[in-house]
């Protein structure tokens, strides 16, 4: 239970750290844009670099990482097309939408969770590695398309971005067997363990620039993607996981991984591109407060 607690601690003590910075005018308010700027073009690329050369391929092709796969990317994909359609959102709203629903918080809270709940750590890999080698670089491909972006071609932009490119990387490692240098890898680690923090840092900062409305009092938008994330995704991933006759931990992983809140990356893709923030930071923050009884309940009543 200690792990699971540590790890959603951790995430709101860095960005009560954020909030405190913005509120008592230590930084300015262009430092939770360089911050997001610094996450997005150096810390995450870095970390998706790093994150892919070292990880288990083989957790790739299980069937619970089917599961939680298409539970993330339909439910996405479907909430993004009514953005869209019912609401009227742009593409880059929608691209934003898919990646508030679908897009979890594997790293720093998936490992810590997936070793209380699961037993072992390494059952978030697969989580992690099909959303940075797919979800998310082929969602800023879009985004980068868009608009909201630089108008790029599609295929243009998912080939030059930095997240592509350092995912990329990092699966030519693994696939190689081959260990950089230590002058060249110490840097990268280095560089790969900035990305978290920041990220976190500049969340709490947008709480002082712009603060939440209370649950109640949030746009029906906002409140559909909230209650997407927190509770559709898991029990669509429940659904595909039996029909797939997974048992046991196998059954427990897909749940448990598709019922992590949205990832902080999220957050800063809308501050970059300028589009979706206040529906992404309250995604968030409260599919981040909601995940902890659903995945309780997961861990204690599935087998």
């Amino acid at each position: 239970m200690w792990a699971a607690v540590e790890g959603f601690t951790t995430i709101g003590i860095v960005v009560a750290v954020g909030y405190l910075l913005a509120r008592v005018r230590i930084t300015g308010r262009s430092a939770q844009r360089s911050l997001g700027d610094v996450a997005f073009f150096v810390g995450q690329p870095a970390l998706v670099l790093v994150a892919v050369a070292g990880a288990d391929l083989d957790l790739l092709f299980g069937r619970h990482v089917l599961a939680f796969g298409l539970a993330c990317v339909l439910t996405g994909l479907t909430f993004a097309a009514l953005m869209v359609r019912r609401w009227g959102a742009t593409r880059a709203e929608g691209a934003l939408g898919y990646l508030a629903t679908s897009y979890v918080n594997a790293g720093n809270l998936g490992i810590s969770i997936a070793a209380y709940v699961l037993g072992d750590a390494a059952w978030a890999a697969p989580a992690m590695l099909l959303q940075v080698l797919v979800l998310q670089p082929t969602a800023v491909a879009v985004l980068e398309s868009s608009p909201a972006g630089r108008g790029r071609s599609v295929v243009r932009s998912f080939l030059t971005h930095p997240l592509v490119l350092g995912g990329m990387a990092g699966l030519v490692l693994n696939l190689t067997s081959w260990q950089p240098p230590a002058v060249l890898w110490d840097p990268l680690v280095l560089m790969a363990e900035l990305g978290i923090p920041a990220m976190l840092l500049a969340f709490g900062m947008s709480f002082h620039s712009t603060p939440l409305p209370r649950l109640g009092r949030l746009p029906r938008l906002t409140l559909a993607a909230i209650a997407t994330k927190s509770l559709v995704v898991p029990a669509v991933a429940l659904g595909l996981a039996l029909l797939l006759g997974l048992t046991g931990t196998p059954l427990r992983a897909a749940v448990v991984l598709a019922a992590l809140p949205t990832a902080q990356v999220v957050f800063v893709h809308a501050m970059r591109y300028r589009t979706a923030l206040p529906l992404v930071q309250a995604t968030t923050l409260w599919s981040t407060l909601l995940s902890v009884p659903v995945i309780v309940a997961a861990g204690a009543f599935l087998t």
